[in-house]
């Protein structure tokens, strides 16, 4: 159970310390997200920092933006769950709300990850980036493009970092273990956790955002023609035929998938696993401590009780 006097937090307050911990987090990881990607897509790696650090100025407001709408959306999910009386939360309340919080920032996140990651590929800039996918793609791939997997990646990622790491850490402190290992526990816990549930989803959204005009990982009519020959009994091709945006998602996800599955079998889902397991074991830890000791400094009036 969290402390409840966070939950005294204005929704502006909650983005304030939200933006903060997006740009330590970038700040800080942003070399490590770059070899996750590469790896994912089967690229070659590289310690060019130059070539590391692509995409820099997108990625931060991404994960600044993320978390300056996670750490406040949780807090409205919280505030339901308690009926908006400030009451400590259960722990599956704690998970739950995060996770709600994180669905609802994928919106946000899917067109951002999207112009980074097409950056970190082909070397463009910031601003000629998302006219080049409009040009390659159409509109719809700029705002769409592994949207259904970036929710959910988002919503297992929020549950981890705002949730699960800090209902492990209180659990170990409870069982005895000093503040420091505590920590590290919820840090650990949490972060491998949560990576190995959503790295197949992001694996799925990085391939799919990395090829925009579909090459590979392909939607639409020729990825429900190709399902329906290779895997007829995963998915009709008719929902390709439908112009129900929902059907069109779920079958390019399908698709993505099938294809990674053909290329390496269930391994392809983990590529760049120890990548991103890595970074989330420290998000873990910084979300954490950035939520219980940024907040009081901030905003000392809160905490005086």
């Amino acid at each position: 159970m969290s402390d409840p006097r966070l939950q005294r937090l204005t929704s502006a307050e909650n983005t304030a310390i939200g933006l903060a911990t997006g740009a330590i987090d970038v700040s800080t990881t942003q070399w490590v997200l770059y070899c996750k990607n590469a790896s994912q897509q089967g690229l070659p790696l590289t310690m060019n920092p130059r070539i590391l650090y692509r995409g820099y100025t997108m990625s931060l407001t991404n994960m600044c933006v993320l978390s300056g709408l996670q750490f406040p959306l949780t807090a409205i999910a919280t505030g339901i769950f308690t009926g908006g009386k400030q009451r400590k939360l259960s722990d599956s309340e704690e998970i739950g709300s995060a996770f709600i919080g994180g669905v609802l920032s994928g919106f946000i996140c899917a067109p951002m990850e999207l112009v980074m990651i097409q950056q970190q590929r082909y070397g463009t800039s910031l601003f000629s980036t998302p006219g080049k996918i409009i040009g390659d793609a159409g509109i719809g791939a700029l705002f769409g493009r592994g949207l259904m997997m970036s929710c959910g990646r988002e919503g297992v990622f929020t549950a981890g970092m705002l949730g699960l790491g800090p209902t492990l850490r209180r659990q170990a402190e409870e069982a005895g273990y000093s503040k420091p290992q505590a920590a590290m526990a919820g840090a650990l816990g949490g972060g491998v956790i949560v990576a190995s549930l959503s790295h197949p989803m992001d694996t799925i959204k990085t391939c799919q955002q990395g090829d925009v005009t579909q090459k590979t990982y392909r939607g639409v009519v020729h990825a429900g023609v190709e399902i329906k020959f290779r895997a007829p009994h995963a998915i009709d091709a008719t929902c390709f035929r439908s112009c129900n945006p929902t059907h069109w998602l779920i079958c390019t996800q399908v698709h993505a998938a099938q294809t990674l599955l053909k290329e390496s079998g269930p391994k392809a889902f983990f590529r760049g696993w120890a990548w991103r397991t890595g970074r989330m074991v420290f998000q873990c830890f910084l979300f954490d401590a950035c939520k219980n000791h940024l907040s009081p400094v901030f905003f000392p009036h809160h905490f005086r009780d």
